[in-house]
């Protein structure tokens, strides 16, 4: 069984109240002079096979969270994730293909709902692998920071910038130009060619708003087949 962090994730869709806010939108984006930071935006996603061990602790809107350990197999073609308690007990278990099918092999209620399987894998894809979107800019926001911005065919954009205090920052954003996710990752560290986080927080933004706060307890890469 291949465990995951994130799993709790999208169970947070079902348990948080609507409320009215005020949502941000994507900012414009100036030309940058060359294509720099743009390679520097894939570096923090891991190619090949890896296994993340986080703890995370997740809360919702109104304040009510917990705290779980879950592990995150990336096989190349298949991302493996389940949620774990801390004593052990295994929650949800599911492995997802890039055609966007997945088998889930476990999931105890409230993790079983429609939809939960959908809205983590969604998370994991944010945090673990770069943007679908085949549209790539490099260029900077209005204070000057470079971003690599990624357009999907429907309408999404990604954003992904790097900076000295956080050396990751992912800003996703709906087909409206709306923000929906947020990502920011601190303390990275370098295993082979690839920055790790030492700690991310992600956020989500509307009704269903959510935040996880994620620490790396360890991160493998991984010689032939994951176990």
């Amino acid at each position: 069984m291949k465990p995951s962090l994130f799993c709790l994730s999208a169970t947070l869709f079902f348990l948080v109240s609507c409320a009215t806010e005020s949502r941000q939108h994507l900012p414009d984006l100036a030309p940058a002079g060359d294509r720099e930071g743009s390679q520097a935006c894939t570096d923090f996603f891991p190619s090949g096979k890896w296994q993340f061990v986080h703890s995370i602790v997740f809360t919702t809107k109104d304040g009510t969270g917990s705290t779980v350990i879950g592990v995150t197999s990336l096989n190349g073609t298949t991302i493996a994730s389940a949620l774990v308690t801390v004593e052990g007990m295994t929650l949800f278990a599911a492995e997802y293909r890039d055609d966007n099918s997945f088998e889930i092999q476990r999931a105890v209620p409230p993790f079983d709902r429609p939809g939960f399987a959908t809205g983590l894998i969604q998370d994991v894809r944010a945090v673990f692998q770069p943007s679908a979107g085949s549209a790539i800019r490099a260029g900077k926001l209005a204070d000057g920071t470079p971003v690599c911005r990624y357009t999907a065919a429907d309408g999404r954009v990604t954003d992904i910038v790097t900076g000295a205090e956080a050396c990751l920052q992912v800003k996703s954003y709906s087909s409206d130009q709306v923000l929906v996710r947020s990502i920011v990752g601190k303390s990275c560290r370098k295993i082979g060619s690839t920055l790790i986080p030492e700690y991310v927080e992600l956020k989500t933004f509307g009704h269903s708003a959510y935040t996880l706060k994620m620490t790396l307890i360890r991160a493998d890469q991984i010689q032939g087949g994951l176990q």
